[in-house]
């Protein structure tokens, strides 16, 4: 047996049973066995395929570290002493030897060679059937595409490698494939993984990748790649090839927006039609799957630490329940109370001064109990969204939170259709029924019947970053995909300060929170040095690096 062989076997072995994509209690729950040997994995198919959990953990989460990846855009303001950790982030100075993901391609190369030496030997198995084989193939097929896109989407273009190497090796120093090669690829790997996959399993495998949410992640993918960074001239057939994608998952009735707004944050185990489509799981157990996003999150009188804090920019985002912007002219907002009134989004994802929670009003305000004299919010504002109110972080330190961090949920499908479809057609018929829809949800009024495709392109694009709030790395992709990242991470970001008079009213004065920095280079990481110099052949390094 070849070294590198063994290198790979043992670490595919049950060491990765971390994440699953849409719902419930499932596979990833079951104890792992300590120690096998190759001959035994590769002659027993229940071995082979509990094999494929560890790909589960390559997924995204944001609940790693203090920080989520929100706080990359304009949305999310870090607290001073947790602000270092992403401070390159935030000014955009860093080199190609110390940036923000500098690990990013070392680590995916890592795992692309785990699932490649997995499909080489699962396809020639003999203990497998071909069904067996099939499905196996196709989960580690998306897993592929799934590592893939955070390649190409972080570094613009890069090697495809499509056969098991040793991590030592530079497997004869690849050459890198353009952007738009990388994302066919992609594509191309994703409808094989499709065709192959299961609609539905039983109970006790449900979680496993399915072929629904094989399609949906495609939607988001051509999303990205029909957007005005990958798409200069605008292609429309790119917008129409991203439309039908989305358009294929909601005709496909898998999935439907659950009754509560916070329904796919903070319920788990949806059996029918889950709006979850694909999450990292954690079960709150010490030692296995857990996070600190609550006691992280929370406001500091409730013992939390307040490391994520919203900004003035957002806030002023959320409507008036009339479905009015805070600007317009009857809207009904009043400043001297700013928070009355707005779309039910708004309470659901910000804790804001009188906001009642964990039985008590939030008191935000100069010397309130959720503002200490040192590591208040910067922003005056906390983040509710994901926290479970009933959850007690104070009552025992080695119990931690359980909830899922959301990777893509159906409504964001709903959001891909509607601004690939008004791009391609303009505003018609069906792109209002997928905004609407999600507006109901929230009790929110329709849009106005007579938008223009410009009109309706800043409403898609403002319901994205309230709808899609804090979740994955949405809105600093989506800004970077519009190519509006050097514009609007350009600036200041903002919150408030607010005085309680001896009356118990209020009064509320702006105030800088943060800046942010981004180039036109930002656009694209840097090509890691080191990688240069193993491989010669990943030059041109990216354009400003």
């Amino acid at each position: 047996m070849n070294l590198h062989i063994s290198k790979y076997t043992l670490a595919i072995l049950f060491t990765g049973l971390l994440s699953l994509s849409s719902c419930q209690k499932d596979f990833l729950d079951r104890k792992p066995m300590n120690l096998i040997s190759e001959a035994d994995l590769w002659n027993d198919p229940d071995l082979i395929k509990m094999s494929l959990n560890e790909f589960y953990s390559f997924m995204n989460t944001g609940f790693t570290t203090t920080y989520i990846p929100a706080s990359y855009s304009d949305d999310l303001q870090v607290i001073g002493v947790e602000e270092g950790k992403i401070s390159t982030f935030l000014t955009g100075d860093f080199t190609s030897t110390n940036f923000p993901l500098k690990n990013l391609w070392k680590d995916s190369y890592a795992q692309i060679r785990k699932i490649n030496y997995f499909m080489e030997r699962a396809s020639a198995a003999p203990v497998l059937s071909e069904q067996q084989r099939k499905e196996f193939l196709a989960q580690a097929r998306f897993f592929r595409a799934y590592v893939y896109y955070q390649v190409f989407n972080n570094f613009k273009d890069a090697p495809i490698l499509l056969h098991a190497q040793p991590v030592e090796e530079a497997q004869d120093k690849p050459a890198k494939v353009s952007h738009k090669e990388g994302i066919a690829f992609i594509i191309e790997e994703l409808d094989k993984a499709a065709a192959d996959l299961p609609a539905n399993y039983a109970n006790d495998e449900l979680g496993r990748i399915t072929s629904p949410a094989a399609e949906a992640f495609k939607s988001r993918i051509l999303l990205w790649a029909a957007s005005p960074l990958n798409n200069a001239s605008n292609d429309l057939s790119a917008w129409q090839k991203a439309a039908a994608a989305a358009k294929k998952v909601m005709d496909g009735g898998a999935f439907s927006l659950q009754p509560d707004y916070n329904d796919p944050f903070l319920k788990k185990n949806v059996l029918v039609k889950p709006e979850v489509i694909l999450e990292f799981r954690y079960n709150g157990l010490k030692g296995e799957r857990q996070h600190g996003f609550d006691k992280n999150n929370s406001p500091a009188g409730y013992g939390g630490r307040g490391v994520n804090g919203p900004t003035q920019e957002l806030v002023n985002e959320y409507e008036m329940k009339n479905g009015k912007m805070i600007t317009e002219t009857g809207s009904g907002y009043d400043p001297a109370d700013p928070y009355a009134g707005r779309d039910v989004r708004f309470e659901k994802s910000i804790l804001f001064n009188t906001a009642p929670f964990k039985g008590r009003p939030v008191e935000t305000f100069t010397k309130g109990k959720d503002m200490p004299t040192t590591n208040a919010s910067p922003t005056g504002y906390y983040t509710r969204k994901f926290i479970a109110e009933d959850f007690d972080y104070n009552k025992d330190p080695n119990t931690t939170s359980s909830t899922n961090w959301i990777i893509l949920r159906y409504a964001e499908i709903l959001l891909n259709y509607a601004e690939a479809q008004n791009e391609a057609v303009g505003p018609d018929a069906t792109v209002y029924q997928a905004i609407n829809d999600i507006r109901k949800r929230v009790k929110m009024p329709e849009l106005a019947a007579d938008l223009t495709q410009e009109q309706m392109r800043a409403k898609i694009r403002h319901e994205r970053r309230i709808e899609l709030a804090f979740e994955d790395q949405n809105r600093y992709n989506d800004l970077r995909r519009w190519k509006e990242a050097a514009t609007i991470l350009n600036r200041k970001v903002n919150g408030v300060t607010i005085t309680k008079a001896t009356n118990g009213s209020f009064t509320y004065a702006p105030k800088v929170s943060g800046s942010r920095v981004f180039t036109d280079k930002n656009y694209w990481m840097p090509i890691p040095l080191v990688e240069l110099g193993v491989n010669p052949n990943l030059n041109p390094q990216n354009p400003g690096w």
